[in-house]
This record gives structure tokens, C-alpha cells and sequence, in this order.
């Protein structure tokens, strides 16, 4: 008989072998997984001596338990290779991990705080705690019936609370010492009544103590979930050991719980005693060829389950490597999580899946949904938000823990959920990943399967998260390198366009005060070219607005009374159709800004904003207020937190399209006509605001107008309007001794003859080592140094400090068409008297030196253009 029975297992296990259809070897390990796994050969395991059936580490016997059977497992399937290292118990497990001794604990309980410091993985064990008696106590207990009785408690200290939480009574916890031993040694000597402990520890110190007299009286509601945990400083070693346990297959599972886990609440018919009998029974009723057809037909009900189970499996870790692949091609959060949405539908044989998130109450909120297919109800998502979790199924979820949910009870038509907890979209609000159907209720197989598979949808989400973070600081980076170059750029271009503009200027400007009179008719000619150099020197300004860093003309003021201005000129000066409108909040915040530069960007802003209603006409609205600015809320990374005055200008035109708001602020990008912009005024806006440690903000819907929005901080000083001086002042004649310093030839000859013509004594050069030599050898001979700054050879600020170490006391007036290294604090720190920018109106250069040759008192009243 024992032969018989021999052959029909080797059959079965034959057949078994031979119908599992094999993975199809995909792995679920990204590349970068893999890599790591390979650098780091070996990861520190924390093994406590003896936690029995979970694990133990003999000192023969070497490290074995069930934990240990998971991770030989999650070791093959993955590459992972783990070292364990021994202590004594799991609190000096715990303060091991702490102080980074070691890397991974196999069998762990998850308690918030160990969240603080630990990654867990999904539990891969789930155990009932039993309540166990004395056999003198014939009766069944639950947590229902423990009044009157002294309870000792072994498992996890949250026990308690949800103990007293849920089943409030006129019980005495007792205080365990020595654990789980301690505790089952109080009970059998009566100390405690009862002792509540998990199952399968006390199942096997039972048997293996032979202890006679304590029995399992019941079996709580609580179950104790063990998880392998791993530091969170190492977030890729938890994103592995989830995935090594997604790919452990149902039955290789099954083989580990029947080795380790000896007492089970199993049916009869899974026993090997029922199947023996009835084989008996049929052996010697039916004989062996009835024996043998039974044997087939349980191989083919068990090929059967196996084949579901491995075809549930494949399902599962190709839903998994599904979304992770797809996920790449993915530009949002709101597509991956769809993505999610849709495949956990998909496997699980569901009707709708949902993102939401559940509020203190317990009710819960649909943020995004899946669409209900054709053959299957469309649920209103009210009756999911009519859903209140009870406070067990809050604390689960808080937990970590995934909990299944039947609106309705069993009754046909009503929804069953199971609903996920997602740590990485953590908020006020929990927020949850759900699936619901209505026909049937989700198994627990399903439960199991479906957790795994939305787990490491969480983390297709947070991949794609951090890719948009790094893809957008790339674009900012790349944004701001941009700006740098055409910056640089701009300074090139600026330095040898004021040289040329200067001559220009400087001989139009001669032209006009000393040979009108010779010929009448060149008057309007001469006018016209110093019209066309003027509007280049204020392009060139317009340029450099937005690489300059400091304010030259900034002072305390309110805004207020520029703006009425602004919209005095602009309602003379725009067509009928545009109707202008403007509100100022009071009182208003005061800002430290350059009036000029402010004026400009009022009329820089609103011409954009007229442009866009040119051809329908439209509201021009502008509004002044203060207020508190969040960066997080308003989008601009580069502001601080604080008080700001806020400009907004609206339009009602056409507005502008997605693909273009990113390059509004480049230099010379627009969208007019040739002929009817430059492309400059939005880049000398953002370059003026960020000078003043603001920000320009766009929000603009195509087809129904833009708003711009600047902020600029505000100041608490009482602002006063600065009176702009009239730039007047007369040329007088003069005397002395000047040494002009300038590498642009044409430049040197205008400035030169000019100040000849008023009388002073011009020696000019155009090399600055030439003038240096020329200095040192006769410095009394000079009352006065003018110098360019940017030369080659010496520049103008050595050339300045090494003519005030020959002569100290000399002036020097240093004139700069560009630098972003040399100002007029600069040239101050370095004795210079005087600092023009180029290009250099020949009255403010006669009134420059005026301030340093002062003629004789005859000579002061004799104005020289007249």
C-alpha cells in the first residue's frame, strides 16, 4: 500500500512539474536596481537568536526560520545577497539598525515609530493572535469575554490600545516580562488567566516545552503582520525587497507556511490524513484501478489551482513591469496615476478604480477615476463619498496596511472595494488608491495580489515625480544659462556700440554748438542725427536693462502716483476701442525701485497688452496692492516669503499660446510684424523686477486675454516722490591741464578739439601705457585725468590707481560703456572723482570737469554758448 501510495505522489509531482507554465523571465528591476545590486555584494542582516518559527540563528544550526526561507528566496529571485549578523533578542536588533551596524531586520512589526526611521515592505506573513488558557478553562473565549480576568499580552504594544479602543472592559492587562517565553511560564504557574500571544510562537514553545497543561481557547480579530524593514537612508534596498517578494510565487509561499506555521485552522479535505482514508477506503473498495483515477483527478484539481495561481502571478508582475515601462512615456503625475488606474482595473476584474483621499471622519473623496466600462454600471462617485471607514479601518490605513470594504454588506449590486494607502502623496488627508466592483467580493488571494501590484504603482508615481523635478530644474538651468550668454553678449556689443555712438554724438553735438551759424540749413540735419543717436544710446540701454545687478536711481516711493500718470499719456496716446481701467488699494506699500525704470515697465507692459487688442478692442485693467506672498503658492521659486506690492496688468485680446509663455522674457523673441517691435520690452521688464528682488509672472488663456503679474518687495520706510533734476546747467569756458585716455581714435579727436574749444589744454592719448609714461614723467603738468575704462593693454581702473600712486591728489573721471565688474561704488573704493557712462553728452563731460578746473571768477560770468 505504502508503494502505491509512493507512485501516485511521484506521479503528481511529475505532472505538477511538468504543467507550471514558467515566467516568462522578465524581471521587474529597473537597470539602476540591478547596477546596485551589483556594487553592493553584501547587505547586513539583523537575526535575533531565537524567535521561533520566524527565524533563529543556532550556533550549529546556522540561520533558519520561515523569515530565512523569504529571504533565500528574495536572495535567488533578485541577486540580493544578505550577511546575517547575531544578537540576542529584537531590542538589540532594533539598536543595531540605529547606529547603521546593519541594513535589513526580516521579521518586523511596523509601528509609527519605527516608520520614522524604517522602510517597510508589504507584510509577507499574517498571523491571528490567540487567546490561551489553562485546559482547567473549558469555555471559548474572544476578546468579547475577558471580564474579570488578569490578561498578560506579548504582542505588539499597539495591542493594547486597540484593545481598550475597541473592547473596553473590566479586565487587568498584566505586564509581561521575558517576552513571549515569560509570558506562556505565567500562565501555566497562574499568574494571568489568559495570555494573549501570536499563534504560531505559541503553538511551537508548546509542543517543543511540552507544556500539558495551557490550550487554545480562541482566536482574536488582531493579527500581527510581519514585514521586512530597511533604513529609509537606503530607499533603493526597500524598492528591491518589495519587488523580491512581489515575485515569490503562491505556492512557493504555501511550502513556507506548512514548513514553519504547524498550527493552522485549516478545512478537513487540506489534510494529508482525509486524503490518505479516503484512498484507503477506496484502495479496498474499488481496488487499484479506481485508487489510480482518483489520484488523477486530485492531480488535475491541484494542476488546475496552480495554473490559476501562476497565470494570477504573471498577471501581476506583467501589470508591474507594464506600468514601470509605460510610465516613461508619461509627461505628468496625472497620466502615470491614470496609467495605474486603469491596469489595476484591468488585472484585477474591476469595475471602476479611483485616486482619492479620506478625511478625518472617515468619509472619502474622489480625486480622479477610471471611466466604468460598456458592459458595467457607471457609478455616480457620490456613492463611493458616502462610504465612512470606521476608526479599525483608519488605524490600518494609517498603518500601512491595505483594507477591504463592502458598501451594502453581501446584498448584489452594491460595491466591494479594497483601498490602498499611498505614503508619497501624504497630506492633510490620506490619500488612497481603490478598486470596486459589484457581483463579488475580493478574495483574500486577490487582496494580496492587487496590494503588491498598487504598492508598486506608488512607486512608478514617485519615479515619475522626481523625473518632472529633475526635467524642470534642467529647463530652468537651461533657461538661466541663456540669459547668461546673451548677457555676455550684450555686454560685447554694448561696449563697442557706445564707442561709435559716442563719436557720433560728440561731433554732432560740436557741430551744433559751434558752426550753426555757418550754414542754416544743416540745423534740422544735424537735430535728425543726434535724434538717431539718442534712440540708439537708449536701445543700448534697453540691452543692458536686464544683465544689470543695482539700482542707480533707486529711492523709497509709492507707485501709486505713477501709474495715474502712466494712464494719463496712454489714454491720449491709445485708440477709443481700448477702455482703460485702474484701481490702488490703500494705504500702499512702499518699494525701492528706480522711478524711470518703474515708469518703463508700466508703459513696456501695457503697449504689450494694447498690441494684443489692437485689432478688437478691449479692457486694459491695472490694479496696485499689497500683500503676502507664498513662492509655493504663486509658482516663483525665486522670491522670498514676505510683504510684497503687487502690479498686475490685464487684457481682454487674444492671449497667448502654451508654447510660447516660456520664451515671452527671452531678448528679441516676438510675435509682431516686422516693424513693430524688438522683441526687448518683456526682457528689460523681467531684467528691471529681478534687479529690484522681484518676479514677473504670465497667466494667459488662448483666445480670452493675459494677466501679468509683478511683484516687488516691499519696504517700510514712508516713501517720498524724488524730484528729477532738470539735467540743466550752462558750458563755461575753463583753464588747465588735461590728460585724455581713450583706445577709440575718432572719440579722442571730438573730446579733445571740444575742450580745447572751451580753453583748457588737452594732451590725448590712445594707448593707456603711452599716457601712464607720459604721466609719470611730468606729473605736475596734469590737473585732470580722463580715462576710458575698458582698454587693452592697461584698463582704466589700473591705469587710474597707478597715476594716484604718482599723484594723489589728481582727479581722474573714468568713463565705462559697459562692465559687469566696474561701477561707480567700485570707483569710488579706488579714489576715482568721477564716473560717466558711455555715450558721454559733451555738455555733461564740459560740467564734469567744470567741478574739478574751476576758471578764474571773469571768466565765470561770461557764459560760452552764448
Amino acid at each position: 500500500m505504502k508503494r502505491v501510495f509512493g507512485f501516485i505522489l511521484c506521479v503528481c509531482m511529475v505532472l505538477v512539474a511538468f504543467s507550471c507554465t514558467p515566467l516568462d523571465g522578465q524581471t521587474p528591476l529597473t537597470a539602476e536596481e540591478q547596477e546596485w545590486i551589483e556594487k553592493n555584494k553584501e547587505i547586513p542582516l539583523g537575526v535575533s537568536l531565537h524567535y521561533p518559527p520566524y527565524e533563529e540563528f543556532g550556533l550549529k544550526g546556522g540561520y533558519q526560520g520561515l523569515s530565512a526561507d523569504y529571504i533565500r528566496l528574495i536572495n535567488e529571485k533578485t541577486g540580493l545577497k544578505f550577511v546575517p549578523l547575531r544578537f540576542r533578542n529584537r531590542d538589540e536588533v532594533l539598536a543595531g539598525i540605529k547606529r547603521g551596524e546593519i541594513s535589513v531586520v526580516a521579521a518586523l512589526e511596523m509601528t509609527d515609530e519605527r516608520r520614522d526611521f524604517l522602510d517597510f515592505t508589504q507584510p509577507y506573513v499574517n498571523v491571528p493572535a490567540a487567546i490561551i488558557t489553562r485546559k482547567e478553562f473549558k469555555g471559548e473565549l474572544s476578546l468579547e469575554k475577558l471580564d474579570g480576568m488578569r490578561i498578560g499580552v506579548t504582542v505588539s504594544p499597539e495591542f493594547i490600545s486597540y484593545l481598550e479602543k475597541y473592547f473596553p472592559g473590566d479586565y487587568t492587562v498584566v505586564t509581561m516580562a521575558g517576552g513571549y517565553i515569560g509570558g506562556l511560564r505565567s500562565l501555566a504557574v497562574g499568574d494571568v488567566d489568559a495570555l494573549i500571544c501570536d499563534m504560531a510562537l505559541a503553538s511551537r514553545y508548546i509542543a517543543n516545552a511540552r507544556i500539558s497543561n495551557l490550550r487554545i481557547a480562541g482566536i482574536s480579530s488582531y493579527t500581527i503582520d510581519l514585514r521586512i524593514a530597511s533604513l529609509k537612508s537606503q530607499p533603493i534596498v526597500g524598492q528591491i525587497l518589495r519587488k523580491g517578494l512581489a515575485m515569490i510565487l503562491p505556492h512557493e509561499r504555501k511550502t513556507i507556511e506548512e514548513k514553519w506555521l504547524t498550527l493552522h485552522y485549516r478545512p478537513i479535505w487540506a489534510s494529508w490524513t482525509f486524503w490518505l482514508g479516503l484512498l484507503g477506503v477506496l484502495g479496498l473498495v474499488l481496488g487499484g484501478i479506481v485508487l489510480v483515477l482518483g489520484g488523477i483527478v486530485l492531480v488535475l484539481f491541484w494542476n488546475r489551482s496552480l495554473k490559476r495561481q501562476v497565470a494570477q502571478r504573471t498577471m501581476a508582475l506583467s501589470s508591474i513591469n507594464k506600468v514601470l515601462l509605460g510610465a516613461l512615456d508619461c509627461h505628468t503625475e496625472r497620466e502615470v496615476m491614470l496609467r495605474c488606474l486603469q491596469e489595476a482595473k484591468t488585472m484585477s476584474s474591476s469595475e471602476r478604480a479611483f485616486l482619492g483621499e479620506v478625511e478625518q471622519t472617515g468619509a472619502i473623496k474622489v480625486l480622479l477615476a477610471t471611466e466604468g466600462g460598456a458592459d458595467c454600471p457607471e457609478w455616480d462617485c457620490a456613492e463611493f463619498e458616502s462610504v465612512i471607514l470606521e476608526g479599525e479601518q483608519l488605524d490600518r490605513l494609517a498603518g500601512g496596511h491595505v483594507v477591504n470594504v463592502s458598501i451594502g454588506g453581501d446584498r448584489k449590486g452594491h460595491p466591494h472595494l479594497i483601498v490602498v494607502p499611498l505614503q508619497i502623496l501624504a497630506g492633510t488627508n490620506m490619500k488612497i488608491i481603490a478598486v470596486a466592483r459589484s457581483e463579488n467580493r475580493y478574495v483574500s488571494n486577490e487582496v494580496l495580489i492587487l496590494a503588491e501590484v498598487l504598492f508598486a504603482f506608488e512607486e512608478a508615481l514617485q519615479r515619475k515625480r522626481t523625473e518632472i523635478s529633475l526635467h524642470e530644474k534642467e529647463r530652468q538651468l537651461q533657461r538661466v544659462q541663456r540669459m547668461e550668454a546673451l548677457g555676455t553678449l550684450a555686454g560685447g556689443i554694448a561696449h563697442d556700440f557706445n564707442n561709435i555712438l559716442g563719436v557720433i554724438i560728440a561731433n554732432g553735438e560740436m557741430i551744433e554748438m559751434f558752426h550753426m551759424d555757418v550754414d542754416k540749413t544743416i540745423h534740422p540735419k544735424i537735430r535728425a542725427i543726434l535724434a538717431a543717436a539718442y534712440r540708439g544710446r537708449d536701445l543700448v540701454n534697453q540691452i543692458l536693462t536686464f544683465t544689470r545687478k543695482s539700482n542707480d536711481e533707486a529711492a523709497v516711493l509709492n507707485v501709486g502716483p505713477i501709474l495715474k500718470e502712466t494712464v494719463k499719456f496712454l489714454q491720449s496716446s491709445l485708440p477709443a476701442s481700448i477702455t482703460i481701467e485702474y484701481t490702488i488699494d490703500s494705504p500702499e506699500s512702499t518699494v525701492l525701485v528706480d522711478p524711470t525704470q518703474m515708469h518703463q515697465v508700466l508703459m513696456n507692459l501695457c503697449t504689450n497688452a494694447a498690441h494684443a487688442m489692437e485689432s478688437m478692442g478691449g479692457t486694459l485693467s491695472l490694479s496696485l496692492r499689497s500683500g503676502q506672498v507664498n513662492p509655493s503658492q504663486v509658482g516663483a521659486q525665486t522670491l522670498e516669503p514676505g510683504s510684497y506690492l503687487i502690479l498686475e496688468v490685464r487684457d481682454t485680446g487674444s492671449g497667448i499660446e502654451p508654447e510660447l509663455i516660456e520664451r515671452l522674457f527671452d531678448p528679441f523673441f516676438t510675435t509682431k510684424e516686422p516693424g513693430k517691435g524688438t522683441g526687448l520690452g518683456l526682457s528689460v521688464v523681467q531684467g528691471i523686477v529681478k534687479s529690484w528682488g522681484g518676479e514677473v509672472l504670465v497667466k494667459s488663456i488662448h483666445g480670452r486675454g493675459s494677466l501679468f503679474q509683478v511683484f516687488i518687495p516691499a519696504r517700510s520706510e514712508s516713501g517720498e516722490q524724488p524730484v528729477l533734476s532738470s539735467g540743466g546747467g550752462e558750458i563755461f569756458k575753463g583753464t588747465g591741464s588735461i590728460l585724455f585716455v581713450d583706445d577709440e581714435e575718432e572719440l579722442v579727436k571730438s573730446c579733445s578739439e571740444f575742450l580745447a574749444n572751451l580753453g583748457y589744454k588737452v594732451h590725448a592719448e590712445t594707448d593707456s601705457r603711452a599716457a601712464l609714461e607720459l604721466f609719470s614723467s611730468a606729473p605736475e603738468k596734469f590737473d585732470l585725468v580722463i580715462t576710458d575704462y575698458n582698454m587693452p593693454g592697461l584698463s582704466g581702473d589700473d591705469l587710474a590707481r597707478k597715476i594716484l600712486e604718482e599723484k594723489p591728489t589728481v582727479p581722474i573721471i573714468v568713463c565705462s560703456g559697459y562692465s559687469q565688474s566696474f561701477d561707480e561704488s567700485t570707483a569710488t573704493s579706488l579714489g576715482i572723482t568721477e564716473y560717466l557712462k558711455k555715450p558721454i553728452s559733451l555738455k555733461m563731460l564740459a560740467l564734469a570737469v567744470r567741478k574739478y578746473l574751476r576758471p578764474d571768477l571773469e571768466d565765470e560770468t561770461h557764459d560760452f554758448m552764448e
